[in-house]
């Protein structure tokens, strides 16, 4: 039956309502705390990704704190022409105030008509993936190049920016930023650039490898392209309607692909190679990474003047049609180095014709001049040794032995090999110092080099200006430099340094002819004055200050410097006074050729050094008629119109040497005087 309401007890009857209403409240607190943790998850991971993008927009550097290559320049002297552009890049930073305001509107025009007013905009994203180098195919690309463009434009102006971009883009032809752009494809800095030519400046920017729209390479696409960027101008009210009308593509240069890499293979690319071996020793410079001088965008104003190196190679180089060495035998070689004296500053310098090649005057690293820059001197050791003698008070009018050849069985020249002289002089077989100079002789100075003993001879050397010698093979170490002044047993390894036999530089000999034009005070040979960057000078050479100690004293600078104009070699058209000496070494035991010929000397203006010998083995020196190369031939040549010409070119003034004191003692020579017919 039935139960009813009725009916006793709820035995086995079951009240659920107060279960449900449990229920439901344990599932509405459940749903409470899973929202409520839902939103502290939330908030947690929103702040886990504010913190994690806060840090990761602040690792992506400014793009301006990276470091672009920027092309350094090598001036001449006089600061404004130019030797050499260095660096990885064609690149010449500029300020864009000093820009034109059509030439940064056609850029605007051209690449981002939005950039003014816009965020994150293509100028700005471009030049952050320009200046970073970041790779934009995948997002995370894309990303860092918008984080770099906002924090760019929450740092910098947009002028600023236009700035880095301008300094930085690529234009083709080897060209990054607008100043090497301007040059390279219309020959003016970009300051001076007009409508028309920075209107095809920017519109290669958005093709500039191929050269899609460079006038030269495809005019029509080109024409099309500055049309657009002319209306786009005048859209923007950069220009006029009436200028808009009658803008039509310029002239554009033609381009040379070879022009830039050519600096180096010219023959002012040894001064290069000079000037960045002179920097890289200087407190400066000193220490910096590989690749530093020439990309960071330094001007570099050598000493070289650019009047005297065209005449200088003029001379000597045998590929320029006129020269003394044009059209002759393949082997002969020459090299030659003016410095002004009293300064040490190179006003020219002639290594070869291949600037990247053997350097045949000098070395630009310790490793330099083997078998090239470093030739034995011959006679022109004379200077050094005549020096010596006065210094050590024998005069110049003493008497010395002078046959035409004699033994030397002390320095291993016995009969079978004497001591030699190709010259012949009306003074022999006794001649005085002057006399001998004069002639060139070798025998007397062999003997006077004997007497006087090599720390003298190569003391007076070093203390002109002679930094280095070479030990040759005969003393069983084949070419190896010997830094003279750190060299306390010079006569140990040079036992005949005083005889020309030991190869040292054309660059040291014209420095040491320089010395003794200066009063014998030493200025060091240097190739640099001074180095700016971004107009702020940050290197600059040093001269000679404050009293001097010199080589040697007036009186015996004057006797060496009368005694040095008595040879005829090197003699100038305008009559000033020519200090010279000539000298040639013979080839081995050969008695009639020779293997080097030189000639060195200097006015009271200047000083230079000539050298002609062979280009790598040593072969008779003889010129297209087949006669013997001597020093007073081919090198005096050489010197007198280098010198001629610069003393012009440069308006140097007459200086007059002193009067000759004839100091020390007359009879201190090996001989005496010959018997005075009656």
């Amino acid at each position: 039956m039935k139960p009813t309401d009725d009916d006793g007890p709820h035995i086995g009857r079951i009240d659920l309502s107060e279960a449900y209403a449990a229920v439901r409240r344990r599932a509405r607190q459940l749903r409470r705390r899973r929202i409520i943790s839902s939103i502290m998850a939330f908030v947690v991971l929103a702040g886990v990704f504010s913190i994690v993008g806060a840090y990761y927009v602040s690792t992506i550097p400014l793009p301006e704190a990276v470091r672009l290559p920027e092309t350094t320049t090598v001036y001449y002297s006089d600061g404004t022409t130019v030797m050499a552009r260095l660096g990885e890049q064609n690149r010449v930073a500029v300020d864009i105030a000093a820009l034109p305001e059509h030439v940064t509107a056609a850029v605007v025009a051209a690449e981002d008509p939005g950039f003014w007013s816009g965020s994150a905009t293509l100028i700005s994203r471009e030049y952050a993936r320009l200046a970073a180098n970041v790779d934009t195919a995948d997002l995370a690309g894309k990303a860092r190049v918008v984080v770099m463009a906002w924090k760019l434009e929450d740092t910098y102006t947009r002028p600023q920016i236009l700035e880095f971009y301008l300094n930085t883009v690529y234009f083709g032809r080897g060209a990054y930023g607008i100043e090497a752009a301007a040059r390279t494809y219309f020959g003016v800095p970009a300051a001076d650039l007009d409508v028309k030519q920075a209107i095809v400046l920017a519109g290669v920017i958005s093709s500039p490898d191929d050269g899609a729209y460079d006038p030269t390479v495809n005019p029509r696409p080109a024409r099309q392209r500055f049309a657009a960027i002319r209306d786009a101008m005048l859209t923007m009210g950069a220009i006029a309607p009436d200028t808009a009308a009658s803008l039509d593509v310029p002239r554009v240069r033609i381009y040379d692909p070879t022009a830039r890499g050519f600096d180096m293979q010219k023959p002012t690319g040894f001064v290069v190679a000079h000037v960045l071996t002179e920097l890289r020793r200087s407190p400066a410079f000193a220490g910096r990474p590989p690749g530093y001088l020439e990309n960071a965008g330094f001007a570099i104003v050598t000493t070289v003047d650019v009047r005297a190196q065209a005449l200088l190679e003029g001379a000597a180089d045998e590929t320029v049609p006129g020269s003394v060495l044009h059209e002759q035998t393949g082997n002969i070689q020459a090299a030659a180095v003016v410095v002004e004296p009293g300064t040490g500053r190179v006003i020219a310098y002639y290594g070869g014709h291949d600037g990247a090649g053997a350097d045949y005057a000098g070395g630009y690293d310790d490793a330099s001049g083997v078998g090239y820059g470093a030739h034995p001197p011959a006679q022109t050791m004379d200077v050094y040794t005549l020096a010596a003698a006065l210094k050590a008070g024998i005069s110049v009018r003493s008497w010395w032995d002078s046959p035409q050849s004699k033994a030397h069985a002390d320095i291993g020249r016995g009969p079978a090999n004497p001591v030699r002289d190709f010259n012949q002089a009306p003074c022999q077989p006794t001649c005085t110092l002057a006399d001998a100079s004069a002639a060139s002789l070798n025998v007397p100075f062999f003997a006077l080099a004997e007497r006087l003993g090599a720390p003298a001879v190569l003391g007076m050397a070093r203390d002109a200006g002679i930094e280095s010698m070479w030990v040759d093979e005969t003393a069983g170490r084949a070419h190896q430099r010997v830094d003279l002044s750190d060299r306390p047993d010079i006569a140990a390894t040079f036992p005949i340094g005083g005889h020309g036999r030991h190869p040292i530089t054309v660059l040291d000999h014209a420095n040491g002819m320089a010395t003794l034009a200066a009063g014998g005070v030493r200025a060091p040979a240097h190739f640099v004055r001074q180095v700016a960057r971004q107009g702020e000078i940050v290197h600059t050479e040093r001269l000679p200050a404050g009293p001097q100690t010199p080589v040697l004293g007036r009186a015996e600078l004057d006797d060496l410097a009368w005694t040095l104009s008595q040879g005829p070699a090197g003699r100038l058209p305008d009559g000033r006074p020519v200090a010279t000496k000539t000298g040639e070494l013979q080839l081995g035991n050969n008695p009639v050729d020779t293997a080097h010929a030189w000639i060195v000397g200097f006015t009271g203006n200047l000083a230079m050094a000539v050298w002609i010998g062979n280009e790598e083995i040593e072969l008779p020196l003889r010129d297209l008629t087949g006669a013997r190369v001597s020093g007073a031939g081919m090198p005096a040549e050489i010197f007198t119109r280098v010198m001629a010409g610069t003393h012009a070119q440069l308006g140097l003034p007459r200086i007059d040497f002193g009067a000759p004191r004839f100091t020390g003692d007359a009879t201190r020579g090996n001989t005496a005087p010959p018997a005075r017919a009656s």
